[in-house]
């Protein structure tokens, strides 16, 4: 409810009471001196006092409620204004891309990301755009350069964006056509063998250590190597692993839903002031300070809210948590060219809040990698077999 309390100047101020009684204006009296009254009244009743004609002096000394408010606002009018002409303005500014940096040291790959990323509607001084428009333009790009990049993610960082990538390897380790060896780049089991062009020199079941031949590049009619030729195909092999696992036994994991916002936070002391109307429950906080008074308390900052869901784990649980954890550190460690053919828990200690377990994988993995013949001479090779012969 709307309150004045007014501040009465006059002689004979008990008379200024008796008139308030006949005229049944409803008042409370704060305090009264000689020289003045403090009363407290209801708008409507100080409204109705205002038509009492008296030669009382009344001054405002304070308002309460909705009046209050009302006073407050109309007496800053253009403070109001600027205030919220720069809120507008600010929050403009953060729509607006003002940086965009691609981490890589390639300059030519750096040049064509940013020429796709301008087509794609994403440029520098122009619109920020969604998670899902974000998404949209990471898959686009990796289409368009599908020979180039392998993965490609753009993160937002306040009024940038920041573009991470991996390129894609090329195979220039040999040309094509050159004459070469397929050789174990590691030591294992043979599971399986490839062949497309070459003469295979091991066979299934066979172990083979780093450097083994295993697709020989070298055509021989019987002993004698009559050419040699660029050696195709791919082996694979059973490999033995140790993959250990250190873990909580409870563990709270975060997982980003895609809704990110931003709001504007006054802070004044040690108070702040959000304007957020439809709150998180659970988000990431990243405040940047926008304007602060060099000498009072006082700050405005903008803060990137991004929304997370929070899920309780129980990792004593080998099935659905410590096995696909320990399948994930193994293939983020080999890639994701390997099939696991078995596991096995080796130890497993459980203590007060965590839990160590080692598991030994049986994994299939290619082997396969290369030896040039470049500098190999057949006629060389025939005449020292042919010495060690004789």
């Amino acid at each position: 409810m709307s309150r004045y309390i007014l501040k009465i100047s006059g002689k004979r101020l008990d008379n200024f009471l008796f008139t308030l009684i006949r005229f049944k204006v409803p008042f409370r009296k704060i305090k009264q001196t000689k020289d003045y009254l403090i009363i407290e009244l209801t708008d409507e009743d100080y409204a109705h006092l205002l038509k009492i004609k008296t030669s009382y002096q009344i001054e405002i000394v304070k308002r309460k409620g909705l009046v209050a408010i009302t006073h407050f606002l109309k007496n800053r009018k253009l403070f109001i204004f600027i205030c919220l002409l720069g809120i507008i303005f600010l929050k403009f500014l953060t729509i607006i891309v003002f940086d965009i940096k691609v981490i890589d040291t390639d300059a030519d790959i750096r040049n064509l990301i940013i020429a796709d990323l301008e087509k794609l509607g994403l440029k520098k001084y122009g619109f920020k755009v969604n998670y899902r428009e974000k998404e949209s333009i990471e898959k686009k790009i990796l289409e368009m350069e599908t020979d180039k990049i392998e993965w490609l993610e753009i993160e937002e960082k306040g009024t940038s964006y920041e573009i991470k990538l991996i390129k894609r390897i090329q195979n220039d380790t040999k040309e094509e056509g050159e004459a070469r060896h397929i050789v174990a780049k590691k030591k294992g089991l043979i599971t399986r063998i490839i062949a497309e062009e070459g003469e295979i020199v091991t066979k299934k079941n066979a172990y083979v250590n780093e450097g083994d031949i295993l697709i020989s590049g070298l055509i021989k009619n019987k002993d004698h190597i009559v050419s040699k030729v660029e050696a195709k195909g791919q082996v694979f092999a059973e490999i033995w692993y140790k993959v250990t696992l250190n873990l909580p036994l409870n563990y709270q994991e975060e997982e980003k839903t895609g809704k990110k916002k931003q709001v504007l936070e006054f802070d004044f002391l040690s108070n702040s002031y959000v304007l957020d109307f439809n709150k998180y429950n659970h988000a990431l906080e990243k405040e940047t300070k926008i304007w602060q008074h060099p000498l009072l308390p006082i700050s405005f900052n903008l803060t990137t809210k991004e929304e997370i869901t929070i899920t309780n784990k129980d990792f004593s649980d080998y099935d659905n948590y410590i096995k696909p954890l320990a399948y994930e550190k193994l293939k983020s460690y080999l890639g994701g060219d390997i099939t696991i053919i078995s596991e096995k828990v080796l130890k497993k200690e459980q203590q007060a809040d965590k839990i160590k377990v080692e598991i030994f994988f049986k994994v299939e993995e290619d082997i396969t990698s290369y030896s040039s013949l470049a500098d190999f001479n057949i006629d060389e090779a025939n005449n020292s077999q042919t010495k060690e012969e004789s």
